[in-house]
């Protein structure tokens, strides 16, 4: 199994268990921390599969999106 085919069942496992975890963490409903994890994982996920052909236009915009996600989830997550 190559390197980049195991981070990419890695993550997808990642997002699968945070997702379940947020879901039945809580009886309120999301755990907060779940949620960022899957955030970030999604990303990192979708910028290994979908961004090595990309050019710079959409490597920027891939980058500014992920930095407002990041940053509303994290204040989501610990501030809010």
């Amino acid at each position: 199994m190559k390197a980049s085919k195991f981070r990419l069942i890695f993550r997808v496992v990642l997002i699968l268990f945070a997702l379940v975890y947020g879901v039945s963490a809580f009886p309120d409903g999301w755990s907060r921390f779940a949620l960022l994890v899957a955030v970030i994982a999604g990303f990192m996920t979708f910028e290994e599969v979908f961004m090595k052909k990309a050019g710079k236009k959409e490597r920027t915009f891939f980058v500014v999106l992920f930095a407002l996600t990041f940053f509303l989830t994290f204040y989501f997550v610990f501030l809010a």
